[in-house]
């Protein structure tokens, strides 16, 4: 037990390490994918790669004292399987009548060795399935190839850095290993309904992800200064190493050599040293970002652009004058003082004379008034922040303010100038029309929308879960219909509702689809439950089961104060199911009663829903809601996303939009541009 003992020990304490080197790898790759560093991620991650730590220093840790160090007792693998059981009852006098002997049994070698096997690869498992959303046979797989890994290792010693084996090779922990890690998958299944929702973690990630957070923004400068660096680093050591300049004191110059240099001498022969840190300077926060046309490399990896208000495109000036003035902000106090004390004060006229003999006489003073003020900045950057992340304020920069420029990420940048773009439910239909005289049908859009709902669902489950898709008798409906298609092809097990067959539908190009689509699903290209007017017992049952809630009832034409059978029905039941979770739990009293959502709090449009409610969708404008007036009906079906073709409209970017619509989503299905051109 102190053997296992020290090497978690040997764990904890290189875990910092590690941690530090893979903080900005993770975060990079965080923002990236995410648009921000989900707590939640986070913890998981990090105890992921502190628990792999732990198991491979267990399996690997003591090292042999030598490379030549030879275990006999490792030399020759075991290949047989369940071998251990046979010596455990060869060795033990372990008897199922006798009482008295179970006890022995825990403390036997063989079996507490057992247990630990088991137990080295149950977390794996457990990660497995709560994080990395594998299923069973690729948990077994996956747990078969690490303990494989584990066991080669031993068995070449350590890949060849040992010349024997000095672990033995046994066929039995690969079963126990692998074992343990179903175990970790089977045993996380019911931990999940407590644990909280990945998924729900990632729609809040994405959300944040729409502001450039001051953790950002301070780590793409954080890297753009290191590139800065590491180019007027390398083109100094070019400069200096050609010949060309001399080095101000040279590599092998002794400390009295370089005390007789003169300052005057330094001076001259830094400055191409200042040149490189210069050019390198106007590379990174000027050449680079006019190339790209608002980031600098950091920012590219990031995803963030500079804008100027309003969302509008920078120009090069801005461009110079965002990063000129926050160069200027911060080396004027230092280069100034650099200045006086270089050329001192018999060459220059009197005043500065006077100034630049008292900073040569008083550097230390001058040097510590420099620093307060320094560090005085740097704080109130670090206050600035905090109020910022606590959302008490913005963070505003005075270089910002002074070249009326921002820094936005690129989705929230796409959002706000979507938002900016919003166009009336009549000019989007006017938008429609114009497209279809160009040649592109609605037939065709109606594809493009469903398949744009289709990618959000895949985009938040990670793989096949059970759907619900509530369709309408209009064209959005015909949306409803193609996205159930698109899903079901990828292997997700779909049920539409719908009111009417498909043949009964009248509006187009809704009906063909839907008989197209139900033409294919008969003829077994894809798997499609198709229900037509279920009873509220039958909706509530498909409800329950479905991961997650697509409505495509109703559309933007929609403006009044309550809604139809069986549509009232339907949304009921979905808003019960979001709030209240299903009938099994409790909730049978409660089962005609429509569920008005709660104010929602800042920040977030996620708030107010049961952890386990399906995550709801809705095409175009949630059923209910107006998407021109903003006003809703009595029920109003409530989405965790809205995906709106073609543009936002007014109702969606309202005050309290979110409510209903949670995080709206633009899915422009053609490039609507030109077409925008013609109604202007």
């Amino acid at each position: 037990m102190n053997v296992y003992l020290s090497d978690i020990l040997t764990a904890c304490i290189l875990f910092p390490v590690v941690a530090f080197l893979i903080t900005v790898p993770y975060m990079i790759y965080q923002y990236r994918r995410r648009g921000s560093v989900p707590k939640l991620h986070t913890a998981i991650v990090y105890s992921f790669v502190f628990y792999l730590m732990c198991a491979y220093f267990l399996v690997l840790l003591p090292l042999p004292a030598d490379r030549t160090a030879y275990v006999a007792y490792a030399a020759t693998p075991q290949l047989v399987p369940f071998n251990f059981v046979h010596e455990f009852l060869a060795e033990t006098t372990f008897s199922p009548s006798d009482p008295a002997t179970w006890l022995r049994v825990l403390r036997d070698p063989y079996i507490y060795e057992a247990f630990f096997n088991v137990l080295l690869l149950l977390p794996l498992g457990a990660y497995l399935r709560y994080y990395f959303r594998r299923r069973w046979w690729q948990a077994l797989i996956i747990g078969f190839l690490v303990t494989l890994s584990f066991e080669t290792t031993q068995l070449t010693g350590l890949w060849g850095i040992y010349e024997h084996p000095y672990r033995l090779f046994d066929v039995d922990d690969l079963i126990q290993n692998t074992l343990g890690a179903m175990v970790g998958f089977w045993l996380a299944g019911p931990a999940m309904r407590t644990l909280p929702d990945l998924r729900t973690a990632n729609l809040r990630a994405a959300e944040a992800g729409l502001s450039a957070s001051v953790t950002r923004r301070a780590l793409s400068f954080a890297l753009d200064s290191a590139l800065t660096a590491a180019l007027a680093m390398g083109s100094i050591y070019l400069v200096y190493r050609s010949g060309l300049v001399a080095a101000p004191i040279g590599a092998k110059a002794t400390a009295a050599q370089a005390l007789e240099a003169t300052t005057a001498q330094v001076s001259d022969t830094l400055l191409p040293a200042r040149l490189c840190i210069l050019i390198a300077l106007a590379i990174v926060f000027f050449i680079v970002p006019v190339v790209t046309r608002g980031r600098t490399p950091a920012q590219a990896l990031l995803h963030l652009r500079i804008v100027r208000t309003g969302a509008r495109r920078a120009s090069w000036y801005h461009y110079l004058a965002r990063y000129g003035l926050l160069f200027v902000f911060i080396w004027i106090p230092w280069g100034l003082f650099t200045l006086l004390t270089e050329v001192g004060g018999s060459s220059i006229g009197s005043e500065a004379g006077t100034l630049a003999t008292f900073a040569s006489q008083n550097t230390e003073a001058c040097i510590a008034v420099l620093a307060v003020f320094t560090v005085a900045w740097v704080v109130s950057l670090i206050v600035r922040g905090v109020r910022a992340a606590s959302g008490r304020a913005p963070f505003v920069m005075l270089n910002g303010m002074l070249s009326r420029t921002r820094i936005m990420t690129e989705s929230g940048l796409a959002a706000e100038r979507a938002r900016l773009s919003a166009l009336s439910v009549n000019d989007v239909r006017k938008l429609e029309q114009l497209i279809a005289e160009d040649g592109i049908s609605l037939a065709s859009l109606m594809r493009c929308a469903g398949e744009a709902v289709a990618d959000e669902v895949r985009t938040w489950a990670g793989g096949p879960v059970r759907v619900c898709v509530l369709t309408g008798s209009g064209n959005n409906g015909g949306d409803g219909w193609v996205c159930a298609e698109s899903l079901a092809r990828s292997g997700y097990p779909v049920t539409l509702i719908t009111p009417k067959t498909a043949e009964e539908l009248t509006a187009e190009p809704a009906r063909t689809e839907a008989c197209s689509s139900l033409k294919r699903t008969l003829e077994g290209e894809f798997p499609l439950t198709v229900a037509v007017a279920p009873e509220a017992d039958d909706a509530a049952r498909a409800l329950d089961e479905a991961e997650v809630v697509v409505d495509a009832i109703l559309g933007t034409g929609f403006t009044g104060s309550s809604l139809r059978e069986p549509y009232a029905t339907w949304i009921s039941l979905a808003n019960l199911r979001r709030f209240k979770g299903p009938r099994g739990k409790g909730r049978g009293a409660h089962r005609a009663r429509t569920e008005k959502p709660s104010k929602r709090a800042s920040g977030t449009t996620l708030r107010d829903r049961r952890k386990d409610a399906p995550f709801a969708v809705a095409v175009d404008v949630p059923s209910g809601y107006s998407a021109q007036a903003a006003t809703w009906a009595d029920p109003c079906f409530c989405a965790d996303v809205t995906v709106t073709m073609l543009a936002m409209k007014p109702g969606l970017i309202a005050s309290g939009a979110e409510r209903f619509c949670g995080q709206v989503k633009l899915a422009e299905l053609v490039d609507t541009a030109p077409y925008r051109e013609k109604l202007a």
